[in-house]
């Protein structure tokens, strides 16, 4: 019984290829399941990475083998030599370190956490599960709570959304005289727009597909709602738009961008598009006075952020180790009919009083 992982990311591959598989999920989990592959399958997708986690019954150089043909066929272009491998435990060791935020483009954000508990609820509900997956996630997900409450890796501004705000305060300065359009109502362009308030902006305009969420959104945060087919005449008059809607192509084009520009009156157009797949069309960035940033651009903001976390860093690597090491006695302990607990020591949350209980 052989634990695998096969995965790209923001660090080992270029936007253009994540987003062929950004819309992967359950569905290509399933199809993987029903190809008779593998016993169980989760499929672990966010704007910044693709991961396929397996468990089969081949020889671990065929399966990882297989997993790495999978990846190419649904990405419909060889990405290879972007994947990276991991097995047993160290598949276990990577997952660990991406639900705890050290793999993520923002350093210590808490996105990731919620994340990898959809993508593993929808698999669970999938029925693409079995226990090896089900102890792995439901680990993952202590073990990125766990570092959380006992290390500082989450304090300050780590989070992608919290990040596109300070990069807006670098831009503007003071953000009270500055109006925002934010396209999308999921959870990333909710986020953004919270921090966005905090900032004590002048105007936020919320504009979403679906009326309904756009208007529920607005109303709890006192912003405008904007009907989708409305948010174009808004160009002119804003000063950031922030793009992070779920669609599979671009929403917000060069030619809508150009035709705002005469109504600006010569003002800056400053665009930040936090979504996977791109909302805005690369050409943007093209036109005069328009300013275009994108995911990877927020980077070297999260890498000053991370810089003065490092001490908190080297903790939170500290515990994945110490789960990741009773995790792979627990799944020697499977392999040869000896079943153990895990341990929970050193892992607990500061403050909880809950008793641990082994999984």
């Amino acid at each position: 019984m052989t634990l695998s992982v096969v995965g790209l990311n923001h660090q080992t591959c270029p936007v253009a290829l994540r987003e062929r598989l950004a819309a992967l999920g359950p569905a290509a989990a399933r199809e993987a399941l029903a190809a008779g592959g593998w016993r169980e399958v989760v499929v672990l997708g966010t704007c910044n990475r693709f991961e396929i986690y397996t468990v089969s019954e081949r020889p671990l150089d065929e399966a990882k083998a297989e997993l790495m043909a999978f990846v190419d066929r649904h990405a419909g272009a060889p990405v290879s030599p972007y994947l990276y491998q991991h097995s047993d435990g160290a598949a276990a060791r990577h997952l660990f370190t991406v639900a705890s935020g050290l793999d993520s483009l923002v350093p210590g954000e808490t996105e990731i956490l919620s994340q990898v508990k959809a993508c593993y609820e929808a698999a669970l509900e999938s029925g693409t599960t079995g226990k090896l997956a089900n102890v792995l996630f439901q680990r993952a997900l202590f073990v990125g709570k766990a570092v959380r409450g006992r290390t500082g890796i989450s304090v300050g501004q780590v989070s992608v959304a919290s990040v596109a705000v300070d990069l807006a305060r670098r831009i503007f300065g003071d953000l009270s005289a500055s109006r925002v359009l934010v396209l999308g109502a999921g959870e990333m362009a909710e986020r953004t727009a919270r921090h966005l308030l905090s900032a004590d902006v002048a105007g936020l305009h919320i504009a979403n597909r679906t009326w309904e969420r756009a208007a529920a959104l607005a109303e709890s945060l006192r912003a405008d709602p904007v009907r989708w087919e409305a948010f174009a005449r808004l160009l002119p008059k804003v000063d950031v738009v922030v793009a992070s809607t779920g669609a599979t192509s671009p929403v917000l084009t060069r030619e809508m961008v150009r035709a705002a520009l005469p109504g600006r009156g010569g003002r800056s157009l400053f665009i930040i598009d936090i979504a996977m797949p791109r909302d805005v069309e690369p050409e943007v960035e093209s036109l005069d006075g328009v300013y275009l940033y994108s995911l990877a651009d927020l980077s070297s903001l999260a890498a000053e952020n991370a810089g003065r976390r490092r001490g908190e860093f080297a903790a939170a690597a500290a515990l994945v180790e110490e789960a990741s090491a009773s995790f792979s006695d627990w799944l020697g302990s499977v392999r040869a009919g000896r079943e153990v607990s895990l341990r929970h020591s050193g892992l607990r949350p500061l403050g909880s009083s809950a008793a641990l209980r082994p999984i």
